[in-house]
């Protein structure tokens, strides 16, 4: 049951907080692989750190227990739905399912939900759809009203959490495509001194890019870059109490 309840949330998860893919696309093995599933225009998934322009993604679907082996495998030529019963792709091989369970019905037919994953090319994002891309980008602008305007969008769109750490305030980004197994910490934490100036960006292997970096920090696979020189007690403050607040320990 506890695993069954995890997995909707994750569902829910899915609808609020992923990148989105701009054309019909196949889903690869591996960078330049072959085609696993395919899956349809506009449909969202979760994107890791990218590795020369592919991006690994994970995809939750439903499929007809009957094309499920051993709640392992879905075989080739089945359809993907979603919760609401509208199809979004289908198989192109056999594909091995990264977690899944069946849903018994109610009313209906039973359903077996999985958690599926390929690789997709950086050219199949909508634009500005991938959280660290989009916070490069607002980076760069020099037009400060049009900056924070553009993070409000931004974490208003993606439900980024907000809080509140002495004099700076944090939005973060948390993983939210992990399996029950998997540690689940933030994904990336932009940081601002007062509501609307940017002093910092906290990745959690990712990468984000800014034209002015004063002082930078990483450790593992967590990397901190600050628009302003830190003070050692703002170091302090950022690596260790906003960094552990919000790691999945």
């Amino acid at each position: 049951m506890k695993k069954l309840i995890a997995l909707a949330l994750l569902g829910l998860a899915f609808t609020a907080k992923s990148q989105i893919i701009e054309e019909t696309a196949k889903v690869l093995s591996k960078p330049s692989g072959e085609a696993l599933f395919s899956l349809e225009a506009d449909e969202k998934v979760f994107s890791f750190a990218p590795e020369d322009g592919w991006y690994k993604i994970r995809k939750e679907v439903y499929v007809d227990p009957k094309n499920v082996v051993d709640d392992k495998y879905i075989i080739s030529g089945a359809d993907f739905f979603t919760k609401e019963n509208v199809k979004i792709g289908s198989t192109l091989a056999e594909i091995k399912i990264k977690e899944g369970e069946k849903v018994e019905a109610f009313r209906g037919n039973d359903r077996f939900r999985a958690i599926v994953e390929g690789y997709l090319f950086k050219t199949k994002f909508v634009d500005g759809s991938v959280p660290e891309e989009r916070i490069s980008e607002l980076l760069a602008l020099k037009n400060r009203n049009e900056q924070a305007a553009g993070f409000k969008e931004l974490f208003e769109t993606y439900k980024f959490e907000e809080k509140k750490f002495e004099e700076l305030v944090v939005h973060v980004y948390r993983e939210e495509n992990k399996t029950l197994k998997e540690d689940k910490d933030f994904r990336v934490i932009m940081i601002f001194r007062g509501e609307t100036s940017p002093y910092g960006v906290m990745t959690n292997d990712h990468e984000v890019s800014a034209p002015k970096i004063k002082h930078s920090w990483e450790e593992y696979d967590f990397k901190v870059i600050y628009f302003y020189k830190p003070t050692s007690t703002q170091e302090e403050l950022v690596q260790d109490k906003i960094l552990y607040t919000f790691m999945g320990l």
